[in-house]
């Protein structure tokens, strides 16, 4: 008898050990990435907003400290010993690269060469601001309180400041230039054929075209087919935008988190990745406080992995000044972007809030609303998964899960916080495509998943064809923010500097 739960105690043990073992695995090929030319390239052009935000808001006896501190933070990280200073991809596949990302960019909104979401009426005008006015900009006084400009604007200084040196009639190609760079950096970190081919071109494609299946759940909600080329999200209470929707309606958030996420995938396996994180992301508040969040769970989980594999913190060779840096920053960025934000709206401005509805309706549409944006390719894909366990099953834990969720006018929390999970689903479609390729044995269920990634492309081709063909409207900067929205001080876009520590 004793004998007997011995060996069950033994068995327990071990399910349990090959368990961890599974859920802490990584992608050995391409997740132990040595720090490169292309992370140096991605750590300072995330870093450049925080760079301008600190040296040109901050008064000189803050900002040469801070700047001191940062620009040694970076540093240390930059003369790493392991740092590789080394191109993974041809000089031909990286053009083709660049040249299909800057393409992509052209049909949002930065740089007005195609019809641009209506979204960019209010980006225009805080890209105007920055340009046109001192910073911080302020748009009034009240009891000796100036109301400034608190918002995700890091995306737009780079451009501002070209903006101030050559005019604002330079504004809209600078900040075009700034979105191509961010979204080449996203395609070259993802791990695509280093060399030019059927492989490289058909990843390609399926960045451009990754996307939840809406155009079937649209028919299967509404029981009809929709118009052509109207948007096909928000068939239901809550949405996931595809990269090519991010990209054409709010960039200054997803280009970010996009940028961070493939960082991660690409670094969590290295000894480098604490250290790199721990610079990294405090300069991705200024853009978006929904980079730090939407990350939180994968470096939990890289952090649980760290410790299970028995290294420790001092391997990652972390400074006392990347510390204090990070820190620093942080208490800044959290203290600026958190001004009057309790008198921003939690609840949709006119969408139903989803647990309004009657609790049938609601789990039915949530029901289908998983199946058609991830869990159906997502069960596809994980019966060919192989490593990287626990990274594949916490995003789409935590895509179940933000539906829950509500905050902001358009459901903010839901839209950017989806970012991180949706990249590293599209990640591993991409590394199962390339598998497919050389393992044609599991040719059906890679049919399966063309048909979801096909149906699903209707979303981006929609919004794609809505740029082409629909009227072009130039940037418009001679309003101001407060103007453009009927001279009211919209809180999730404006602050009262009431804190003496500022």
């Amino acid at each position: 008898m004793i004998e007997s739960n011995g060996g069950e105690a033994e068995n327990l043990k071990s399910t349990a050990l090959r368990m961890r073992e599974r859920l802490c695995s990584i992608d050995e090929t391409n997740s132990r990435t040595a720090p490169d030319a292309l992370t140096i390239v991605a750590l300072l052009y995330i870093a450049l907003p925080t760079l301008i935000f600190l040296g040109a808001w901050l008064r000189p006896w803050a900002a040469i400290p801070m700047l001191g501190i940062t620009f040694v933070s970076l540093a240390q990280f930059i003369r790493r010993d392991d740092v590789h200073w080394s191109m993974p991809y041809s000089y031909g596949s990286a053009a083709l690269i660049v040249i299909i990302a800057a393409a992509w960019a052209s049909l949002g909104g930065a740089g007005h060469f195609f019809s641009a979401s209506t979204d960019w009426l209010v980006r225009d005008k805080v890209l105007g601001d920055l340009t046109l006015t001192d910073w911080p900009p302020a748009y009034s006084f009240v009891d000796g309180q100036a109301h400034i400009l608190r918002t995700a604007f890091g995306f737009f200084l780079p451009a501002a400041i070209i903006g101030k040196i050559f005019g604002i009639a330079a504004v809209d190609f600078a900040l075009y230039v700034y979105c191509a760079i961010g979204c080449s950096l996203f395609f070259l970190l993802l791990p695509l054929p280093r060399k030019i081919n059927w492989l490289l071109a058909g990843s390609l494609l399926t960045i451009i075209f990754f996307s939840g299946m809406d155009y079937l759940g649209i028919v299967l909600v509404t029981g009809s087919t929709p118009l052509f080329p109207l948007r096909l999200e928000w068939w239901v209470p809550f949405t996931y935008l595809s990269f090519t929707g991010q990209m054409h309606w709010a960039p200054n958030h997803a280009i970010p988190i996009c940028l961070v996420s493939a960082l991660f995938y690409r670094h969590w396996g290295h000894q480098a990745w604490p250290m790199l994180f721990l610079i990294l992301m405090p300069m991705t508040v200024v853009w978006t406080p929904f980079a730090v969040i939407s990350m939180l769970p994968f470096l939990v989980l890289a952090m649980l992995r760290w410790r299970v594999t028995g290294q420790r913190i001092a391997d990652s060779r972390i400074t006392i000044w990347q510390f204090v840096a990070a820190v620093l920053t942080t208490w800044l960025m959290l203290r600026v972007m958190t001004l009057g934000f309790a008198a921003v709206s939690a609840m949709p401005s006119s969408r139903p809030v989803p647990w309004q509805a009657e609790p049938d309706e609601i789990i039915l549409k949530y029901f289908v609303f998983v199946l058609m944006e991830f869990g159906i390719l997502a069960l596809l894909l994980a019966r060919d998964i192989r490593h990287s366990h626990g990274l594949f099953w916490l995003s789409c834990v935590t895509l179940l899960a933000l539906p829950l969720l509500q905050f902001g006018p358009s459901n903010d929390a839901l839209l950017w916080l989806s970012v991180s999970p949706l990249c590293f689903l599209l990640i591993f479609t991409l590394n199962q495509i390339r598998q497919w390729s050389i393992q044609p044995a599991r040719l059906p269920n890679a049919c399966l998943v063309g048909i979801c990634l096909l149906i699903g492309a209707c979303t981006p081709f929609n919004e794609m064809y809505r740029a082409i063909f629909f009227k072009r409207v130039t940037g418009s900067y001679e309003k101001s923010l407060v103007e453009q929205q009927g001279n009211a001080e919209a809180a999730h876009y404006i602050g009262v500097l009431d804190r003496a520590d500022l």
